[in-house]
């Protein structure tokens, strides 16, 4: 007896190919456009699979790895800042603090983000860790939104739009993307490019975001250093930074400078700002804030002091940092 070959749209053929996309998505970490083009099917089928993977039980997630908590500095923080929710991820002074504060904000946003939502995320190299950490699920409903535009100076993979695409990808949402540099020359330019299109898609979306996922940037230090990847990246020039110092800045927030005392400062700078402005941060119901590292402390604890950070994930020194100067 010869058996016939299975069919694709039989019960059998479809548990197959759900198995095979699910492998492709999960094991191997293609994006469910790329394996759509693939496979030569359409991105929606994909996502369809992928989830009929999760729900029949062909694949299983299992969350591992999550870091231990520090919750009696949690607790103290958010009592000191009036903030909703703070996670601290216990670890030693010696240790990167970058991937242990990453997978936490992931189980932490894993848990926060949930159906239907209109998630924004900035951009940078703890933003783009904790990407990377968060686990896959496949729910169109979801819209993932660019926070800010970009330049040719960033790193490929911290670009604002690739870090923005890989969270919809990991979500299985659906990606809009701010097509327009961080900074322009004038604010009528800044008001011109708003009108634009591609360029409205995402920004008419900075209003109805029910979850901002940011990062905390440093000013430079006395020695020159930073921990901004937007001062990194160059995309402000010498002389603005040093202006920026000058009138106190601390940190930036979605490209917004603040000082110690949580107040934002050079306005001038935030009407050429590609960018949610402060007043929409302000309104977004849940702003969370992920950085890591003692450097970053003087700029965390302004960051808090702003009223615009509600939820903050960080690690255990620079916790207490954060808490020594008061």
């Amino acid at each position: 007896m010869t058996l016939a070959p299975r069919s694709a749209s039989s019960p059998a053929g479809i548990a197959d190919l759900a198995t095979q996309v699910a492998r492709l998505y999960f094991d191997r970490g293609l994006s469910k456009v790329e394996i759509a083009t693939r496979l030569g099917m359409s991105r929606f089928r994909v996502a369809r699979l992928i989830d009929g993977a999760l729900t029949g039980g062909l694949v299983r997630i299992e969350y591992r790895d999550v870091p231990s908590e520090d919750v009696d500095l949690a607790r103290t923080i958010e009592d000191r800042f009036g903030i909703d929710l703070c996670g601290v991820a216990a670890m030693p002074a010696t240790e990167n603090a970058v991937p242990r504060v990453a997978r936490l904000a992931a189980s932490v946003l894993d848990g926060l983000i949930g159906p239907g939502e209109t998630v924004g995320i900035a951009w940078g190299s703890t933003l783009a860790a904790v990407v990377r950490e968060m686990p896959a699920r496949s729910d169109p409903s979801i819209a993932v939104v660019q926070l800010a535009g970009s330049s040719s100076q960033i790193d490929r993979d911290l670009e604002p739009g690739q870090v923005s695409r890989l969270l919809a990808d990991r979500l299985g949402g659906m990606h809009h993307a701010l097509f327009a540099p961080a900074f322009v020359e004038s604010r009528s330019l800044r008001r011109a490019l708003l009108r634009q299109p591609d360029v409205a898609d995402a920004a008419d979306r900075f209003d109805t975001i029910d979850l901002a996922i940011v990062g905390v940037g440093a000013m430079p230090s006395e020695s020159g250093q930073t921990s901004s990847s937007l001062l990194r990246s160059g995309v402000l020039d010498a002389e603005t930074v040093a202006r920026l110092v000058g009138l106190g800045a601390v940190g930036e927030l979605v490209v917004h400078p603040f000082d110690a005392a949580g107040q934002f400062i050079a306005p001038d700078l935030a009407e050429r700002a590609m960018a949610i402005g402060v007043p929409e941060l302000r309104r977004t119901r849940r702003v969370v804030a992920v950085a890591a590292g003692l450097e970053k402390a003087t700029a965390i604890r302004g960051a808090l002091r702003t009223g615009v950070v509600r939820i903050l994930v960080t690690d255990a020194p620079t916790a207490r940092a954060i808490l020594a100067a008061g």
